[in-house]
Order: C-alpha cells, then sequence, then structure tokens
C-alpha cells in the first residue's frame, strides 16, 4: 500500500511533457498552416487581380494588362490595391460573403492588416519597352516563336536589302543646283528654264500622285495622347528574359505594327486616324500631313534612285542630248547643250520617281534600282507628268509601299516609334465602350506585393508575392 501514488506520480510528469510536446506541435502546425494560408490568399488574390486585364486591348492588340482606370477617366495604384486586398479579405475569410447561418470554423483566424504595392511596371515604363515587350511576345503568339523569328528574318533581309542598294546616298538636288549654276553662268536670254516646270513643288505633292478626294480628313489631338503629356512613372522593366533592344526583337516589334496598325493601302476605317503607320512615322495632327510627309520622303528615295540610273543610260542620254541641241540651237546658244542635257535628265528622273510612287500608293511593286526594262515614264511624258504617271495595272516586282514603311520604321527612332505606336492604341481604345478615359501609363504588366496578416491576434505575417503577364520562352 505505501507504493500506491507512485504510478500516479509518473503519468503526471510524463504527461506534463506529452502535452508540451502535443501543444508545441499543434502550435507549430497551427502557425504553418496559417502561413500557408496567408501565402494562398495572396497568390489568389493576385491571380483574380490579373484575370481582370483589359478585355478590349486584348482583342484589338492581343496585349494583357490590368487597367487601373477599371473604366473610370483616371487610373490609380490605389484602386488595384483595394481591388487586391478584396480580394485577400475573401480567401482568408470563408464566411465573407455568404448567408449561410452556420459558419465553417476557422482555426487559424487570420485577420488582413496592411497590403502595399512595392513594385510595379507600366506599360509605359522604360520608354515604352514594357509595351514593346508585350507587343513582341504577341507576335509570337499569333504566328509560333519559330513562324515570328522567321517573319522578323525576312523584313531584316529586305532592311539589308534596301541599305546595300544605296539609294539614300544619291542627292540628286545638289547636282540641280550645280546644273542650274552652270547655265546661268551662260549668257542666254531666256524668261524661264525649259526644264523647271517638270519639277513639282512639294507642299502640293499628294495631288500629282494619287486623288485627293478620297483621303482622310481626319485630325488628331495629339496633346491629349501620351507621347505629349506627363506619364505615371512605374518602378521600370521587371522580370522576363525578353530583349527589346537587338536587332530581332526591333524587326518583330516593326511586324506587330505592321500587323496591328492601318496605313494608306488598307483604305479608310473606324479609327480615330487611318493612316497609324504614317502617324508614328511623323506624327502629325491630321491623317494628310501625315501622309503628304511619307509621299515626299518616298518621292525623294525615288527620285535619287531613279537620277542615279539614268545618267547611266546612253539610250536615254542621246535621246535627250537631241532634244537639248535643238532647244539651243533655237535659243543659238550651244555652249548650253551639256548643262541643259543634264537637267532634262534629271527632270526625267523626277517624272519616273513621281511614276513610282504612283505606283506604290496604288499597291503595285518598284524595283529598288532600275534596268531600261523597268523605266516607265516616256520622255514626252514630261510635258504633263500627272497624267503621265498611271499605275500599270500589275504588281511587278520588287518593294511595295508596305516594305517600304517596313524600312522606314526599322530606321526610326527606338522612343519615339514605340510612344506614338502607344498613342494609336490609346487613340482607338477610347472609342471602345467604357474605355473613354484610357491611357497607357494606367496599364500594369507586373506587380510585387508585401502583405501583412495577424494569426489568432498573436502572430503577425509577412508575405511578399510578385506576378506579372510575361511568360518567357
Amino acid at each position: 500500500m505505501k507504493y500506491r501514488g507512485t504510478i500516479t506520480v509518473y503519468l503526471s510528469l510524463i504527461l506534463t511533457i506529452i502535452l508540451s510536446v502535443i501543444m508545441g506541435m499543434t502550435e507549430s502546425a497551427a502557425y504553418a498552416a496559417a502561413r500557408m494560408k496567408c501565402e494562398l490568399a495572396t497568390d489568389l488574390a493576385l491571380e483574380s487581380a490579373f484575370a481582370e486585364y483589359n478585355r478590349e486591348l486584348l482583342n484589338r492588340y492581343d496585349l494583357y494588362f490590368i487597367d487601373t482606370s477599371y473604366g473610370s477617366k483616371t487610373p490609380s495604384v490605389e484602386q488595384l490595391k483595394e481591388h487586391i486586398k478584396d480580394y485577400v479579405s475573401y480567401n482568408i475569410d470563408p464566411s465573407k460573403g455568404t448567408l449561410s447561418l452556420i459558419q465553417p470554423a476557422d482555426f487559424t483566424a487570420l485577420r488582413q492588416d496592411e497590403l502595399e504595392i512595392v513594385e510595379i511596371s507600366y506599360a509605359s515604363d522604360a520608354a515604352g519597352r514594357v509595351f514593346k515587350r508585350q507587343a513582341i511576345q504577341a507576335l509570337e503568339d499569333m504566328y509560333g516563336i519559330n513562324a515570328a523569328r522567321s517573319l522578323a528574318s525576312k523584313a531584316g533581309s529586305r532592311v539589308s536589302e534596301y541599305e546595300n542598294s544605296g539609294i539614300e546616298r544619291e542627292n540628286p538636288d545638289e547636282k540641280r543646283m550645280e546644273i542650274e549654276e552652270r547655265l546661268n553662268g551662260l549668257d542666254y536670254k531666256i524668261d524661264e528654264n525649259p526644264a523647271r516646270n517638270a519639277f513639282d513643288d512639294r507642299p502640293g505633292i499628294l495631288e500629282h500622285v494619287m486623288r485627293t478626294d478620297h483621303l482622310s480628313d481626319k485630325t488628331i489631338n495629339i496633346g491629349e495622347y501620351i507621347s505629349h503629356r506627363q506619364t505615371i512613372k512605374g518602378t521600370g522593366l521587371h522580370g522576363g528574359q525578353t530583349d527589346t533592344e537587338s536587332t530581332l526583337s526591333e524587326l518583330m516589334f516593326d511586324e506587330y505594327l505592321l500587323e496591328k496598325c492601318t496605313s494608306y493601302t488598307d483604305g479608310p476605317r473606324d479609327l480615330s486616324a487611318d493612316y497609324e503607320l504614317e502617324y508614328i512615322l511623323h506624327g502629325r495632327s491630321s491623317d494628310k500631313a501625315n501622309l503628304r510627309e511619307t509621299v515626299e520622303r518616298l518621292l525623294l528615295l525615288r527620285y535619287g534612285a531613279d537620277a542615279a540610273y539614268i545618267f547611266t543610260d546612253p539610250g536615254k542620254k542621246d535621246a535627250v542630248e537631241a532634244v537639248a541641241l535643238v532647244i539651243t540651237a533655237i535659243l543659238m546658244v550651244p555652249d548650253a547643250a551639256e548643262p541643259l542635257t543634264d537637267l532634262i535628265l534629271l527632270a526625267w528622273a523626277y517624272g519616273e520617281s513621281v511614276s513610282d510612287v504612283v505606283r506604290l500608293m496604288a499597291g503595285e511593286r518598284v524595283p529598288l534600282t532600275k534596268t531600261d526594262e523597268d523605266w516607265k515614264m516616256p520622255l514626252w511624258g514630261l510635258l504633263s507628268i500627272k497624267t503621265s504617271a498611271r499605275p500599270t495595272g500589275q504588281i511587278g516586282t520588287g518593294f511595295s509601299y508596305e516594305d517600304y514603311l517596313r524600312v522606314f520604321l526599322f530606321f526610326q527612332n527606338k522612343t519615339e516609334k514605340c510612344m506614338r505606336a502607344m498613342d494609336v492604341v490609346e487613340m482607338n481604345m477610347r472609342l471602345t465602350e467604357g474605355n473613354q478615359g484610357f491611357r497607357m501609363d494606367g496599364l500594369v504588366e507586373y506587380v510585387s506585393v508585401a502583405a501583412a496578416m495577424t494569426c489568432r491576434g498573436k502572430y503577425r505575417l509577412t508575405i511578399d508575392r510578385k506576378m506579372s503577364y510575361l511568360s518567357d520562352h
């Protein structure tokens, strides 16, 4: 009987240790469960927020961005923050939003304390490279990675062909001035140079290469768009391995623009501007102004290429010499025969360049460098270039209008091109329902958040999470 209390004391001592271990394990499990729930709640909240991408932007431009204006006139990171916090609160409280009288048990008793957005990338960050990177991936998604890169490589071949042709190095205007100085130094009585009328004044060039009655009269209030206003700044370009600065990436971005934006040859559209690619190139406030500058650039290039060729063609030079000899004989200034021949050759090259541009604008192709078979403008056509410069009705070979736009885009300033491309997106998105206040600097691609929660009023948990639409290949 004297040993009766021994087991009781022993069990008490053992149970104290066992219960301490059990309680410790239970507390540890509760903490781990609370932390996991906190992580899952934050992950699900971010996924829910990223599921709110702008559907119209995806349909039109194949771009994934959260529009932080949420249909209002002003984008705000605070609205995005509130959306994420709201999703977190639903994820940590199973009873929130339910009408059930029986509330589910919640052993973690999580309470949301704070949620801060630490990093954020807007489409306009890094001079638009966030937008540009998505555009490059959109092209890969449209065609497949290999096909998209193959398409860009073919475009690169066209650019190289253009560079190697050397047509930008030709400057017939300098030669023209030299010839006119030689003529002016001669003593002949003539009020006006006989070849001068063949050269068109640049501002009215559109009337010489196309019908102007069907041209777009749309104007662009460029001050409203991202390239001309102060923008909301994020924390720059985050994550991913997609390069935006290489030659291949630039070519892919250009192909995306050619795919998604319109030009003169696409015809009128129900858009803010009909000539979007021309706007990206020149940034003028009207369709006509952008088209005119593009046509002038084309004309200058074609004029140089045609002038370089015509001085190497003995047949054309002989024909012009015969005409120049007749003119100088009538004027009794034989010394003017040689410079007048050169001037008429330049005028003929100019007439051919107008014919080239007419054909390009009609959807035909024109070789970069000419041969005798490629030459379309007859010498007598200089009497009325506008009448003689007509489409042939055949596609032909060489560069198309789109090919020239492709080349112009490639050599354009990268930042300028990217910002104006975002202008175009803003213009068209604002025409759609619910997007009247659409702004590219309110579009979010990447977010990093820090969420703080309390478990059962005792443990403070902090979770860092980041999420982006970018997927690396």
